[in-house]
C-alpha cells in the first residue's frame, strides 16, 4: 500500500471518491470472519486428508507383508542351502594328452605362503627361497623440481 497520501490535482473524480470512502467499523468483527473462513475453507476438503490417510496406511500394510514374505522366503533358503551344502568335489587328475591348465603358484606367492602357514606356521620362514642376485641400483634420479616465481625473475623449468 502505498504510504504516501496522493496529492489531490493527481486524482481524476472516480479515485477522489473512492479515496473518501471509509468502511465502517460498527459492522465488522474480525473474529467472527476469521472463524467463517476457517469453516469455508475446511469445507472444501472434507474428504481428501481421510482418503490420503487410508492410501498411506494401505500403503504401508502391502510393503509390511511384502517384506515379511521376503524374509521368509530368504531364511527358507537359507536353511536349505545350509542343509544341502555339497562337499567339496577332490581334484581330478588331467587326461592322457589334454594340457594341465593350473600352474604352480611361485615359491614367494601369497597363495603359497598360505598353504604353507596352513600346514607349518613355524616352517614357512625357512622353505621361501632367497633371491639371489645383484644388490638394488640407485634409485631413479629425480626430475627438477619447479620453484616458486619471483617478481622480475623467469620460472626455472
Amino acid at each position: 500500500m502505498d504510504t504516501h497520501p496522493p496529492r489531490p490535482g493527481d486524482l481524476n473524480d472516480l479515485e477522489r471518491r473512492l479515496a473518501a470512502w471509509r468502511p465502517s467499523a460498527a459492522g465488522l468483527d474480525a473474529d467472527a470472519m476469521l472463524f467463517a473462513a476457517g469453516r469455508a475453507s475446511a469445507r472444501r476438503g472434507r474428504l481428501v486428508w481421510p482418503a490420503v490417510s487410508a492410501c498411506a496406511a494401505l500403503l504401508a500394510a502391502a510393503l509390511g507383508v511384502w517384506l515379511a514374505a521376503e524374509r521368509a522366503e530368504r531364511l527358507a533358503l537359507a536353511q536349505q542351502i545350509r542343509h544341502q551344502a555339497p562337499a567339496p568335489a577332490p581334484p581330478s587328475a588331467p587326461a592322457a594328452g589334454e594340457p594341465q591348465t593350473a600352474e604352480a603358484p611361485a615359491p614367494d606367492s601369497y597363495l603359497a605362503i598360505s598353504r604353507a602357514l596352513e600346514q607349518d606356521p613355524d616352517a614357512w620362514a625357512t622353505k621361501t627361497p632367497a633371491k639371489a642376485g645383484p644388490p638394488p641400483g640407485p634409485p631413479p634420479p629425480v626430475p627438477h623440481i619447479l620453484r616458486a616465481w619471483r617478481p622480475g625473475e623467469w620460472i626455472e623449468p
